[in-house]
C-alpha cells in the first residue's frame, strides 16, 4: 500500500485531501475548518527556465487498471463541460443533484447509474455531458 503524505494541520493522521487553495493536505474537515481560521493563498510558482508544462491529459489513479487510462479527460473537454450554460442550468435541478450524489456514494456505482439512466431527466443530462465532451474531441482532433 502506498502512504499519502502527513496531514499538514494535525500531524497525526494520513491527509486525504488537499486545500483548493495553497493545497496543503489535511485529514478531515476538522483540520480543514482550522486550517481555514486563517486565510491562505496559492503558492507561487517558483521562477525558473525550465517551467513545468501541464499536461492535457490527467495521469492516472493508483486504483485505475492499465487500461482505463484511456478513459480519462483532457483538460479541454473538462473545461468545455464547465463552461457550458446548458450543464451549469441543469445542475441546478435539485433531484439532479440528489440523484448525481446518489451515485457517487454508492457501493455500486454503476448500477446505480443504470438505474438513473432510466430516467429522462439524468439521461438529458448524460447525453449533454457526452455532446459537450465529442464536440471538444472534434476540436481537438481538428486542431492535431
Amino acid at each position: 500500500m502506498i502512504m499519502g503524505k502527513q496531514c499538514g494541520i494535525c500531524n497525526n493522521a494520513e491527509s486525504k485531501y488537499k486545500c483548493p487553495c495553497c493545497l496543503i493536505p489535511y485529514c478531515s474537515v476538522t483540520c480543514y475548518r482550522q486550517h481555514k481560521e486563517i486565510p491562505c493563498v496559492k503558492p507561487e510558482p517558483a521562477a525558473s527556465s525550465d517551467e513545468k508544462v501541464v499536461p492535457d491529459e490527467q495521469p492516472p489513479r493508483e486504483f485505475e487498471e492499465n487500461n482505463e487510462s484511456g478513459w480519462r479527460l483532457k483538460r479541454s473537454q473538462l473545461q468545455a463541460v464547465v463552461e457550458s450554460d446548458d450543464i451549469r442550468r441543469m445542475l441546478r435541478d435539485q433531484d439532479l443533484q440528489s440523484l448525481i450524489r446518489k451515485i457517487d456514494s454508492a457501493v455500486n456505482a454503476e448500477e446505480e447509474l443504470d438505474k438513473a439512466m432510466e430516467g429522462p431527466a439524468f439521461r438529458e443530462f448524460a447525453d449533454k455531458i457526452l455532446a459537450t465532451i465529442n464536440a471538444e474531441e472534434h476540436v481537438l482532433a481538428a486542431e492535431s
